[in-house]
């Protein structure tokens, strides 16, 4: 098992548990990217705000640590706690990611092809030169595979 995919277990133990014992809900359920019902996609949104409200949040809590405000001194950082607000915000986002479908495997596929679009936008001039619709308007992103075919060719 990777580091990633033993972060991920342990992330689905704790959000199993707390849904389950804190809000009577069914984890499984909630992630279980078969139900497309109306009630589960309403709940499964509702979640996934939360989660992405509570990791701004975190980011928040991080940003505080830093000296960050011009106007006043900062005369030291307590790195171990920015490195918590760190690991806060990861509990967070793995949770954002089981809720869409998204394991450890996926996870990995897919950066590897945005992070290589990002290349072909910057080897580009991205946001001079490069930009990222087309003709129809259709971003990169959404056509990101055709993309990737094209530059590989």
């Amino acid at each position: 098992m990777s580091l990633l995919d033993d972060i991920f277990q342990k992330q689905y133990e704790l959000n199993k548990r707390i849904l389950r014992e804190r809000h009577g809900q069914d984890y499984d359920e909630l992630c279980d990217q078969k139900r497309q019902d109306k009630a589960t996609i309403k709940n499964r949104v509702a979640w996934l705000l939360n989660y992405n409200r509570a990791q701004i949040h975190e980011s928040i809590e991080l940003e505080q640590e830093l000296p960050w405000k011009w106007w006043k001194d900062k005369d030291s950082i307590d790195w171990d706690h920015v490195r918590i607000e760190l690991i806060d915000e990861l509990h967070f986002w793995v949770s954002k990611c089981q809720l869409v479908g998204l394991d450890p495997q996926k996870l990995a596929e897919l950066y590897a092809k945005k992070n290589e679009l990002n290349q072909i936008r910057q080897n580009k001039g991205y946001g001079s030169s490069y930009h990222k619709t087309d003709e129809h308007g259709v971003e990169d992103n959404d056509r990101i595979d055709e993309v990737l075919k094209k530059e590989r060719s």
